[in-house]
């Protein structure tokens, strides 16, 4: 059962016992990410999460790498567009000394402008990368197309020019402002009980976290209008990404939009991947996936196919859309959903590193606790006629937005899912 810690200065933290492990995730979140960027600023939040670990007024870059692993422990971090999380996963044994290290390198990071330059070279190879990535692309273009001018739609990586002109006072004014307690949570997981991290929270947060507020507001909702965006260039496969106007990161129809999902495109079962690419042939893979943020959100088709295949692809998945469309979805296809759905929330118990980062990103941004039960109770509860009426209140011709990445191609994306 998650605990829920909220101290003076606004810092809260959730502890979630499980019994039986013998290990411990700990992650501190920062309620900040490319979406909470100005333009000037974009990359920072990522910027920020790599330079971290590249020294202290104690310990060098290899040092910190060094202490963790002669710990045995596993440390990381990830930027996301609304959250940055910085994690470790060690043996319930070294749980004190590995929380210790990671608030260090939180709080005691010296940003040296030498190893500054060092990583904004890393990071601009991570870029390079994106770029010989056709999916990562159609990715950001179709955020670009669905979010338009908004930081929404600005990539979490940023731009390159950005990454060359950010200098150590920039890391540091940005720390300053967002790492602070109105701004984190720290999420536990694993054989560590509510007093344990209390505890550690109290010996090694409370003493050096800043305490004025001054985070962001997130983006507010969007409406999304029609728009297509694209990227000619000489890959061998295309991509193609749809996104529907859908729902936000905690509403309270989410578990109606993962059934959907799981029917329509979550698996090699879904009717996507059986239709399009089992029984045609035209696309390699082809999946759906909700997109989710505080207040917007997307349902998005991605097709990885031949040039030659778009418009035939496009076709068809629009014939599978107005199926859906048509109230076919069946008690059984709800069924097997729901297993499956049901089925990944008891694996994700079984991972202390997901249950910190599950309850971790929910207090973060909305500031409530995970209850698994609440939600195969949810689950449960979805008839055939909610997921019919849900589709046909999202799958709406005027609110979708479309990208292309690769080669050139003769499809009419203007022309695709009209009514």
């Amino acid at each position: 059962m998650e605990k829920l810690i909220q101290y003076e200065n606004g810092l809260k933290a959730v502890i979630d016992t499980v019994r039986g492990v013998k290990s411990v995730a700990a992650g501190i979140w920062v309620n900040v990410g490319s979406a909470k960027e100005t333009p000037a600023q974009n990359g920072l939040s990522h910027f920020t999460e790599h330079v971290i670990f590249k020294g202290t007024d104690k310990l060098d870059g290899y040092g910190i790498a060094d202490a963790f692993e002669t710990l045995g422990a596993h440390v990381n971090a990830f930027t996301g567009k609304e959250c940055t999380c910085y994690y470790v996963k060690s043996t319930d044994e070294y749980k004190k000394e590995c929380f210790a290290l990671l608030s260090h390198i939180f709080f005691d990071s010296v940003f040296n402008e030498e190893e500054l330059d060092k990583e904004r070279n890393v990071i601009l190879e991570e870029i390079n990368m994106v770029e010989d990535t056709p999916e990562d692309i159609c990715y950001d273009l179709l955020a670009s197309a669905f979010y338009g001018g908004s930081a929404l739609g600005q990539t979490i990586l940023g731009n390159p020019d950005n990454i060359k002109a950010f200098k150590q006072k920039d890391v540091i004014d940005f720390t300053n402002r967002f790492y602070c307690a109105q701004n984190v949570v720290i999420s536990f997981a694993g054989n560590i009980t509510p007093a344990q991290a209390d505890k550690l929270i109290r010996q090694y947060i409370l003493p050096k976290i800043c305490v004025k507020n001054s985070g962001a507001s997130p983006v507010a909702a969007l409406p999304v209008r029609r728009t297509h965006t694209q990227r000619i260039k000489d890959f061998e496969q295309s991509n193609i990404a749809i996104g529907f106007s859908s729902l936000p990161f905690n509403s309270a129809k989410n578990q109606v939009q993962n059934i959907l999902n799981i029917i329509l495109g979550g698996g090699m079962s879904s009717r996507l991947f059986q239709a399009i690419r089992e029984k045609l042939g035209l696309a390699y893979s082809v999946y759906s996936a909700p997109s989710a943020f505080k207040n917007n959100g997307s349902f998005n088709i991605v097709l990885n196919i031949s040039p030659e295949n778009t418009q035939k692809a496009l076709d068809a998945l629009s014939q599978e859309i107005r199926k859906v469309l048509c109230g076919d979805i069946t008690a059984k296809e709800i069924a097997r959903a729901k297993t499956q759905i049901k089925s990944a929330l008891v694996f994700a118990r079984e991972n202390v590193q997901s249950i910190m980062s599950v309850n971790g990103k929910l207090l973060t941004l909305c500031g409530e606790l995970y209850d698994v039960d609440k939600r195969i109770a949810q689950i449960d509860a979805v008839t055939a006629d909610d997921v019919n009426r849900f589709a046909a209140a999202i799958f709406k011709n005027a609110n979708l937005a479309t990208s292309y990445v690769g080669k050139p191609h003769t499809a009419n994306f203007p022309d695709f899912f009209q009514k």
